[in-house]
């Protein structure tokens, strides 16, 4: 389980207009090029991509920023582009400095505090308990020849939150697309996977996409990300009309993001 400080909390960095990239089961190439630059109050990485087909900025609780362009995208509109998210990226930048500092990789020994839809659970390794991982109360118990090792540990309770994830979250994708704004939409595949910089994403032939640990977020702040989601169904970008949209499928997402973010800093 890839520990939450390392996402990024930019649902809304794409470039208003153009359609989010695909998402896909392999690790994108390395970039064709990179710069250290810097831009009024913040310093940030550049990355250019021949793959890629629109910008993205990203604000990582490192505080680092990250710039994603076009190989020849012009450098003119890249750094309108990112002047126009100044605001923004300060923003983001103070809202990580305010956070408790907690370790990059999470623990799986004995004892150690594990997330389950925004509740703390205490991790238990017991090799005289049933095999694999139960949660009883506000603990979750690993047991049999998983429970001998970190290792093992890990990968058992890995394997329970993926199944935990893949009920609940067809569950509210599909409770979502019910809502009458979707209805004349195809209810996307779902698939969920480990990714480093985005809570979800949408494409027209890969359907959506949910971040894995999500599943330690509360249901609000999944159903939030899902409706985020299902609104690009009508709207590539993040423009006008998406907001508007959303406004009207999930009227308190503000206050479902800044939980998001807080959950899952």
């Amino acid at each position: 389980m890839i520990k939450p400080l390392q996402f990024a909390l930019d649902l809304f960095g794409e470039l208003a207009g153009h359609a989010p990239p695909m998402p896909s089961r392999h690790a994108d190439p390395a970039p064709a090029a990179e710069a250290r630059l810097c831009a009024p109050g913040f310093g940030y990485e550049l990355r250019l991509s021949a793959r890629r087909r629109s910008l993205s900025i990203e604000v990582h609780p490192d505080l680092s920023v990250i710039v994603r362009a076009p190989l020849r995208f012009p450098k003119r509109d890249i750094e309108s582009f990112i002047a126009a998210r100044a605001v923004w990226v300060a923003a983001q930048l103070e809202h990580f400095r305010r956070q408790p500092r907690m370790p990059l990789v999470p623990t799986y020994a004995d004892g150690a505090t594990h997330y389950y839809l925004g509740l703390p659970h205490r991790l238990r390794l017991d090799p005289n308990a049933r095999h694999g991982v139960e949660r009883c109360d506000d603990s979750l118990v690993v047991g049999g020849r998983a429970a001998r090792d970190a290792l093992a540990a890990r990968s058992a309770l890995d394997q329970w939150y993926r199944r935990r994830a893949d009920e609940l979250f067809n569950t509210i994708l599909n409770e979502c697309h019910l809502h009458p704004r979707f209805q004349r939409y195809p209810c996307p595949t779902l698939q969920i996977r480990a990714m480093r910089t985005r809570w979800g994403s949408l494409g027209s032939r890969r359907g959506m996409t949910l971040n894995l640990v999500l599943i330690q977020a509360p249901r609000e702040c999944i159903e939030f990300v899902v409706m985020h989601e299902l609104c690009h169904l009508r709207y590539h970008g993040h423009g006008k009309g998406f907001y508007k949209l959303l406004d009207a499928v999930c009227p308190d997402w503000r206050e479902r993001k800044r939980l998001l973010e807080d959950s899952l800093r």
